[in-house]
């Protein structure tokens, strides 16, 4: 047992006897990424993955259901297809690759080398597949659910930014239960600089952690605060501030990269939405372009230079060679590999792609690639939807950055993953009734009464005169 063991516990028994779903047990879940439900020897279960056995049992119970009633169809859900076949494919590629490639040089979690073993299965690579079976299991159970709503991301991410930043004001004094919410033994908390100075991490691992999850919260709220009113407004700009200045002050690299590509990619889509549109300007939005345009003659260059300055310093310190240094391995493992890659839990870059190519090869990872592409395609005119668009994109651009693991223990991914593939098929249903309830409308339609033409009377024909 852990310190969050019984909390994880309440959180499970809520999410069963509340009348909402189990969305909002798996968001609070996934609120404490560092947080350890339970630990046996050298696996430490987080608590997202912990309550996610709850979603995995509504799958199965529902797929019992529907064995009973053979009659009822369910449509399929648009881009869960691949993501299911994802883990047959991890599962064949851990497997084998010990076979295949037997002696081949690896990367531990813990930065060592070790080699590819001929019938050994290690328990990182057990432990990979059961998170990514769970996560998949979630992305369906969110996607069937009729309680799915954005408020489930929103919940994860708000709620990790506000422990965060209560752990910050603890190192200013304030009382905090230092250790309860980051108390995972399988992370290696960084506090401290090379040279000794503090670095702010608030309920995370490290500072490029908190950057990830600030960044989340910054797309999130900017997003969703549109679409609100009342009290859930204020709860979202106060998150947005507070999620901004810990972004601020936790020097991470990744922090400013990774928003720069993110407003990048608001600023484009919007751009090519306006173009698609062409619509006429108000007196306001060309006002504010001007001002925008006139500003960025002064803003672009300062932070052309800032994030120059930032990059380089990134780039000269011994993180970077170490990190660089694991990708490009991954990268040549990929290589040695044919694509086939090396399993589950026997390679850890210090990027997302690298860590995804290396580990389920390059079927795995187009597998995933489809399933994002679709999801995002589909949900996408949804306006409803779109703050968990942004979270996912900018979750995606911070562990491409630095965000080796497929099994994300905040669960934001696979949440995203299932509330957009639940938006996706609502669009699809609809798409489907639409015009058969037309069909059935022109069916129902009572005939038009013949019309009968009146008999045209016709004057008699004027006689000569007489």
């Amino acid at each position: 047992m852990t310190t969050l063991t019984l909390v994880t516990v309440a959180v499970i028994v809520y999410g069963v006897m509340g009348r909402r779903g189990y969305g909002r047990a798996l968001a609070l879940g996934g609120a404490t990424p560092v947080g350890a439900a339970a630990v046996a020897g050298a696996i430490a279960v987080p608590t997202f993955y912990a309550v996610a056995v709850g979603a995995a049992v509504g799958v199965m119970l529902r797929f019992l259901r529907r064995a009973q009633e053979p009659e009822r169809e369910l449509p399929p859900i648009p881009g869960v297809q691949p993501l299911v076949l994802l883990v047959p494919v991890a599962l064949m590629v851990t497997l084998l690759a010990p076979l295949f490639f037997n002696g081949l040089p690896v990367l531990l979690p813990s930065g060592a080398d070790a080699q590819l073993s001929a019938g050994l299965l290690t328990k990182s690579n057990i432990a990979q597949i059961g998170y990514l079976a769970l996560s998949v299991c979630v992305v369906v159970y969110l996607a069937r659910s009729r309680y799915t709503g954005p408020e489930v991301v929103g919940i994860a991410v708000c709620l990790c930014t506000v422990f965060s930043f209560w752990a910050y004001l603890g190192t200013l004094g304030a009382p905090f239960p230092r250790g309860f919410f980051d108390n995972s033994p399988a992370f290696t908390f960084q506090e401290t600089l090379p040279g000794g100075q503090p670095r702010v991490r608030g309920i995370m691992s490290e500072p490029s952690g908190l950057a990830a999850s600030s960044l989340m919260t910054m797309a999130y709220t900017a997003s969703r605060v549109r679409s609100v009113r009342g009290w859930h407004r204020t709860g979202l700009v106060f998150c947005f501030a507070m999620a901004l200045y810990l972004g601020l002050i936790a020097t991470s690299a990744t922090f400013f990269v990774a928003g720069v590509v993110v407003a990048g990619l608001a600023v484009a889509i919007a751009a090519v939405q306006f173009v698609l549109r062409r619509g006429p300007l108000s007196q306001v939005t060309a006002t504010v372009l001007c001002l925008a345009a006139i500003a960025s003659l002064w803003v672009l260059p300062a932070l052309s230079n800032f994030l120059g300055l930032i990059v380089s310093d990134k780039v000269d310190s011994s993180s970077y060679e170490e990190r660089s240094g694991a990708d490009s391995y991954s990268y040549e493992l990929v290589w040695n590999t044919y694509g086939f890659g090396v399993g589950l839990g026997a390679n850890r870059a210090s990027s997302f792609a690298a860590s995804l190519l290396s580990t389920v090869g390059v079927v795995g990872a187009l597998l995933l690639v489809a399933t994002l592409w679709i999801v995002i395609r589909e949900a996408w005119p949804n306006k409803r939807y779109r703050p968990v668009v942004w979270t996912l994109l900018a979750l995606l651009v911070a562990k491409v950055i630095a965000g080796p693991d497929l099994a994300d223990t905040s669960g934001v991914m696979w949440m995203s993953l299932g509330v957009l593939a639940h938006a996706a098929l609502q669009r699809s249903q609809r798409a489907r009734t639409l015009p058969r309830v037309a069909r059935d409308a022109s069916l129902r339609r009572p005939a038009e009464p013949a019309r009968v033409e009146a008999p045209v009377r016709l004057s008699p024909r004027p006689q000569a005169g007489l």
